[in-house]
């Protein structure tokens, strides 16, 4: 059963099943149905709705009905959106983990706009991983607190040479590696690097 339906299933203890999909139609005129799966976007439906089911009910029964829509949002809060781990060796792999980044957005209402930095971000590691070493692995994870997105890649690889002109935007290699971690670096409001001969670590933090 979806998030919206349970809403519906809520309305119905109290008004009509028309009024209560009629509610639930207007609510989510403006926002995309698909959102609904984050607690965020559940509360702000919830919040209108108990303003709307004034129109149909007095006291006691608002007062219960506003309780267990009220219930959703703390059952939706208490689950948290998963964070995944990607191997990273082929191609495919990295359409794999900007499938996992839009997931986590979606699942935290991020807009369009954000989602595209953090597909972005994600392609950009990924396609350094593949380009430059044998293979690695990519770990991306939800930050509903502070609403960020955390990416992180680590590789075996052989080390980013020039690393410190190669972030100052002073140089970029022949193949494009300092186009993408300088892209990477102004996308992100968190951006650290460790890199060496036995490998490197970025990690971005995308605003969202």
């Amino acid at each position: 059963m979806s998030e919206l339906d349970t809403v519906i299933q809520t309305l119905e203890r109290y008004i009509s099943p028309l009024n209560a999909r009629s509610l639930v139609r207007r609510a989510t005129r403006d926002r995309p149905t698909s959102n609904v799966r984050s607690a965020k976007a559940l509360s702000e439906l919830v919040t209108a709705l108990q303003k709307s089911i004034r129109l149909f009910l007095a006291e006691p029964e608002l007062s219960r009905a506003s309780r267990d829509l009220a219930k959703l949002c703390q059952s939706a809060a208490a689950t948290r959106v998963e964070a995944c781990r990607v191997t990273i060796a082929t191609e495919s792999d990295i359409i794999t983990a900007r499938m996992e980044a839009r997931r986590i957005c979606d699942e935290m209402s991020v807009k369009s706009f954000e989602t595209q930095k953090v597909t972005t971000v994600v392609s950009e590691l990924a396609r350094n991983i593949i380009s430059y070493t044998s293979g690695g692995r990519m770990e991306i994870v939800p930050m509903d607190s502070t609403r960020r997105i955390a990416i992180s890649a680590v590789d075996d690889g052989p080390g980013i040479p020039h690393l410190a002109k190669v972030l100052s935007g002073d140089y970029q290699s022949r193949t494009g590696l300092g186009r993408g971690l300088m892209g990477t670096k102004r996308l992100a409001v968190l951006f650290d690097v460790t890199t060496g001969p036995s490998g490197t670590r970025i990690v971005a933090e995308i605003a969202v």
